[in-house]
């Protein structure tokens, strides 16, 4: 429970609703995470209604919108009208569970077990929108918590496919729907990130020809040529590629990394040399090694592998790109949450950023300063047994709310 010592009233107020609503976030957390919301299985809808009508519920004003009405953007705000001060974000898809025999709990059973609440999706966000939710509940009992404004939360679809945001942030951004002074993605943890690394996804084709393995030309090399030996070839020759550290600010932990192969197909039968092998290449980027910068790398290890070995070709086609982002450290969210964290969960906290990318880059470039995952502790994100703390559910309201707060007083 919350024992916190507050110099401002209507603090201490907020506090204490939350702290009377601790029940009933941590029930919603928990339904949250029983609406199963596996992106390209269950539509979004599901959990964008169970949302609104918790809303309803709290008196908070909310739209659905979207270009797909069965995969909409739900919004709820603090009060109809006003400038957004804190915009608080997550987005409703999950990621599938995996193998289900390797969590101790089923997957979408919102178990509350030793004070753990587990199931898909509890901190990849459900349990972040649920403390955003109570967050703006809150606030909405306390009119003159805000000063200046109101606060939002959007829970947006489609982001487990890759964060392009084409459903969710872009969409609303293009309709005037989405603002804010600065923002919150409601993942988890304590620390202030500022932005996050960026992402290179690249389907890559080898062709080669095609020749009976028994044939006396396979054996002596006068026709066929493998494209599976050839993928392997220019898979090899990424994967050796190593990068230094970072030397950006904030990235010092950080290095751009390659990983080829995360998904790979060739051959149609035993006894034929494959023509065609199709493999997935990933890379995580800081922010010196630019697009060019990495295919040129790739150009060169295709050509002398084509060179080496004719008549192999390859061709790549760039299937996702999200930018290595970081936001202005000084924007006014950041010395707040500086000071609110440390007063809610105690210690002292670190500026970073993320390994993992996001959609806080749709914010940052759209020019708002975003903490990139910020909310109740647990683990386990896209694995087995993710969990989030139900203790940390109020905490993480408490701080979300107390940044609305102290954000609509600059």
């Amino acid at each position: 429970m919350l024992d916190i010592r507050f110099d401002d009233p209507i603090e201490a107020r907020l506090a204490d609703a939350l702290t009377a609503m601790r029940a009933d976030l941590i029930a919603f957390c928990q339904r949250l995470i029983q609406t199963p919301s596996v992106n390209g299985v269950d539509d979004e809808i599901h959990v964008a209604n169970l949302i609104a009508d918790e809303a309803r519920r709290l008196g908070l004003p909310i739209q659905i919108v979207g270009e797909q009405p069965h995969r909409p953007n739900v919004i709820v705000s603090t009060a109809d009208e006003g400038e957004t001060g804190l915009l608080l974000l997550g987005h409703l898809d999950t990621v599938p569970p995996g193998d289900v025999a390797r969590w101790t709990q089923p997957p979408f059973s919102g178990a509350l077990v030793d004070g753990r609440i587990y199931g898909r999706g509890a901190i990849d966000t459900k349990g972040g929108m649920a403390a955003a939710l109570y967050a703006l509940a809150a606030l909405k009992q306390h009119p003159d918590a805000l000063p200046h404004g109101r606060a939002q939360f959007i829970g947006v679809p489609d982001e487990e496919t890759g964060a392009t945001g084409t459903l969710g942030i872009k969409y609303l951004f293009a309709r005037d729907l989405l603002s804010g002074a600065g923002a919150i993605y409601a993942y988890s943890g304590s620390e202030i990130i500022l932005g996050h690394r960026g992402v290179l996804r690249y389907r890559v084709t080898c062709t080669g020809e095609s020749v009976h393995t028994g044939a006396a030309a396979w054996q002596e090399r006068t026709s066929g040529a493998n494209a599976v030996m050839g993928m392997a070839r220019l898979l090899t020759a990424l994967d050796a590629l190593r990068f230094p550290r970072s030397s950006a600010p904030y990235f010092g932990d950080y290095r751009t990394v390659i990983t080829p192969g995360t998904l790979i197909s060739g051959g149609v039968s035993v006894n034929i040399v494959p023509d065609r092998c199709e493999a997935w290449i990933d890379v995580r980027t800081t922010p010196e090694n630019d697009t060019p910068t990495l295919e040129a790398m790739f150009d060169g290890a295709i050509a002398e592998i084509e060179r080496a070995h004719p008549p192999l070709t390859f061709a790549y086609e760039r299937i996702n790109h999200i930018p290595a982002v970081c936001s202005d450290e000084n924007a006014p969210i950041f010395s707040v949450l500086a000071d609110v964290i440390p007063l809610v969960r105690g210690g002292t906290v670190a500026k970073t950023v993320a390994g993992p990318a996001n959609e806080g880059y749709l914010l940052i470039e759209r020019g708002i300063p975003t903490a990139c995952g910020l909310g109740p502790t647990g683990a386990n994100a896209h694995a087995a047994d993710e969990y989030a703390d139900a203790e940390s559910l109020v905490e993480a309201a408490l701080i979300f709310s107390l940044t609305a707060r102290r954000l609509s007083l600059r």
